[in-house]
Formats: structure tokens, sequence, C-alpha cells
């Protein structure tokens, strides 16, 4: 996966006054403090050239990561055509770029960040976008843990945001964006320990709130995964010259690892199972480990099963389990 041409086009234009070796240096500052996850509220931001590192460093991968979860929702509600989209914690609009491009039915946006140094970017990359619900879209300058209410939408999203909020502000946090959900919800985390703890978390609340969930769970059950291990998934992301140039990187991808929940105002197709991990292909057969809604199992697909292995074939991890 890769950046839209629009928006790498806007990204490499506004950082451009720059030079790689100042990027490379803010970015390897920015990838410290984002690495240390903070759980007291700070933020990663705090000035001008870092909201330019981390147009470099995190805008690409957070990007790849929510198209991801998008293109998992639309998996299983392939008619859905939302109108409106909330994003929370919105930084510089990765995630509205994200959601235009696979849901181009989407024309009114609004765009909720404390930062406005994020705000004045996002409106900066905004005014380079093709689609003119990007370039449209409507930025409000706020704290949303302080903010009562949120207004409906139809597609509500907050993407690496829990990181950065005070434990005690969590649950009120979550009832807030639910409340404010028309269809669908989604909540993007880094697929860390700690990340898929917030997204285990959030995934019961909403539950008891009555939400349904659309991915990646198959069913509203408790979720199977404990102790030390974590839900998670990858998405390969194709780096430009200036992103390996930046994160002194030779490889022309990176993986960017996340967890993720999505939950609906209304009944969804479930799946048989998601695939936990990379699929491990024997001579003859491919292996699977699938959450499904009998718990966690080790589902095996022969090449004697002639249509579902050629199936079999293109699965991946992250990907819904086939009926068999």
């Amino acid at each position: 996966m890769q950046l839209p041409d629009d928006l790498r086009d806007a990204v490499e234009s506004e950082l451009k006054i720059q030079s790689a070796r100042q990027l490379a240096k803010l970015t390897a500052e920015l990838s410290q403090r984002y690495r240390e996850d903070p759980e007291d509220g700070r933020t990663f931001i705090r000035s001008i050239a870092d909201v330019e590192a981390y147009a470099a460093y995190r805008m690409p991968a957070t990007f790849g990561a929510v198209a991801a979860v998008l293109s998992r929702v639309k998996d299983v509600l392939p008619d859905w055509e939302p109108q409106t989209l909330l994003d929370v914690g919105a930084g510089p609009g990765t995630v509205m770029w994200a959601a235009v491009s696979l849901f181009p039915s989407l024309s009114s946006i609004n765009l909720l960040e404390r930062e406005p140094v994020m705000i004045s970017l996002g409106r900066r990359l905004a005014q380079h976008a093709d689609a003119p619900a990007i370039q449209n879209a409507d930025w409000i300058q706020v704290d949303v843990v302080e903010r009562e209410a949120l207004e409906p939408h139809d597609l509500v999203t907050a993407a690496y945001v829990f990181g950065e909020l005070d434990s005690s502000n969590r649950q009120a946090f979550i009832e807030k964006l639910w409340q404010a959900t028309g269809g669908i919800l989604i909540i993007v985390e880094p697929g860390t320990v700690q990340g898929f703890a917030r997204i285990r978390e959030a995934r019961k609340q909403l539950i008891a709130l009555g939400a349904t969930i659309a991915a990646p769970c198959p069913h509203e059950l408790e979720c199977p995964i404990s102790g030390s291990d974590w839900c998670h998934f990858a998405q390969r992301i194709a780096r430009t010259r200036l992103h390996r140039q930046v994160k002194g990187g030779e490889l022309a991808y990176e993986d960017e690892k996340f967890s993720y929940v999505a939950a609906a105002r209304f009944p969804v197709q479930k799946i048989p199972g998601r695939i936990l991990r990379t699929p491990q292909v024997r001579k003859g057969h491919i292996i699977f480990e699938v959450c499904g809604p009998e718990g966690i199992e080790t589902r095996i697909i022969s090449r004697k099963q002639k249509d579902l292995f050629r199936r079999a074939k293109e699965l991946k991890w992250g990907s819904s389990f086939p009926e068999e």
C-alpha cells in the first residue's frame, strides 16, 4: 500500500524546505517519544518542526493502517455508503484521506484536533487534494476530553489517540464517541501489548453499550486472547525516497503493526473467523490460526479441497477465513 498521489505530492511539497538530514534528526527524536507510549496525557508534538517530522515519519504508516481497517469494514458492509465523517484527534488529517479513498461517498467531514500546528499542516495538505470533501473539511480546535458532546456522524474514527489520554478519561471518551456514532465507530491503536489492551477494554465497553462488532472479531463474546499474547495485524507500506532518507532505512517498504476494533450500530454479516497469524504453507496443505465463534482454533485446508485450497492461497494475516 502507498499514499495516494495527491497526498504524497502534498507531503513532499510541504517538506521540501527542510533538508533530509534535518528531517532525519527530527524524525529520530519523534520516533523515540512515540515508542515511549505515554500514558499521562503528554503530546508527541511540541513544535512546527515536530509536525513536519510527523508528516514524514507517521503519515504513511497511519494511512496504511487505517486504510487496512476500513477495507475490513467494507468486506462485511459492501453496500454501506457513509456520508459524514467525524475524526477525533485528527492530527494532520491522515484518517480523512484514507476514509475518502475507501468511501468516496463521504461528502461532509469534521476534524477535531487539539494542536493548532497540526491543524495548520492539515489544512495546507488538504488544498492539494483531488476530492472536494477533503478540501472543504471543517477543522475544529478542541480538547475532545473536555468537550461535553460530539455531533452525530455516520463514521466516527479515533486513531492512535488513546495512548495520549489519561486512563481515567478513556471510558467517558469511548462513551462520547459511541453516542456520536450513527453507523460505525473505528478505534485504531499501535499493535503492541499496551495498544491491544486499550482496544480490548474499548471492545468490552462498546459491547456493553449495545454495539455489534464489525471487525476484526467474528463475535461479541469475551475476547479469547489473554496473558502475554495480543491481537494485532500488519500492513506493508511502500516507502518513498524521502521516507527512506528520514527514517534511515534501505528497504523499499515497512510494516506497520496495529490493533483495532470497528463497532456498528446495526447488524453486520458475520465472518466465519479472522486469521490471526501469517498462514503456514506446507506441502499439500496450509495451516491457519483463526479466531472464530468458538475461540481460537487451528484450521487446515488441504490440496484435496480444490476450490477452497485455491482461495486459501490468497489469504493473509488479517483476512477473514472463508466458508467451507
